[in-house]
């Protein structure tokens, strides 16, 4: 059985029962957060159902939440406060977010990544490398790098990943 300690339970209140369903889960709240157990003893379902509250609770929605049952996806949260001096992090939250959420935006979708930016920690759901990716994107900006160079940055590793996909993709073939 895993528990976990979670300050607000509003959203796993609210998607306890497709919670359960979904991941053949038992989720008991109580007042130190929630217990997970599996309805078959399978560890491998409590860790999902773990990863998904969690996901929750970082600020992601269920169908985000959800992405995390693929074994090649991850969730990784980055702290602004241990990357920054306390009278600095609402400006980097706010450099994070951007003008109208554009900034988070760009990121996602030049990624293909979630991001939730709840408190004061920026977490990201998607593949593993392009969690890492979004990740670096992320920590450079906490550390003042431009918004330009980021997006720069960005844009030429979706181009190599594009091409190696490709490449990946024409050795499948020869190999027919």
């Amino acid at each position: 059985m895993e528990k976990i300690f979670i300050e607000k339970l509003g959203k796993v209140i609210k998607y306890k029962k497709d919670i359960e369903k979904l991941l053949k889960v038992t989720l008991k709240t109580t007042s130190e957060g929630v217990e997970i157990e599996s309805k078959s003893d399978d560890a491998y379902s409590e860790f999902i159902a773990k990863s998904v509250v969690e996901a929750l609770n970082s600020g992601f929605s269920l169908e985000s939440a959800l992405k995390l049952r693929n074994e090649d996806y991850m969730m990784q949260t980055i702290s602004v406060k241990s990357h920054a001096r306390p009278q600095r992090i609402k400006t980097i939250i706010g450099r994070l977010i951007g003008e109208k959420g554009r900034t988070k935006e760009i990121i996602a979708e030049m990624t293909g990544c979630d991001i939730a930016i709840h408190d004061y920690n920026v977490s990201v759901i998607g593949d593993t490398e392009d969690v890492e990716l979004a990740a670096h994107a992320i920590r450079s900006l906490i550390q003042g790098s431009p918004h330009a160079s980021v997006y720069a940055y960005l844009e030429r590793n979706r181009k190599f990943r594009k091409y190696k996909t490709e490449d990946l993709g024409l050795k499948e073939i020869k190999k027919k």
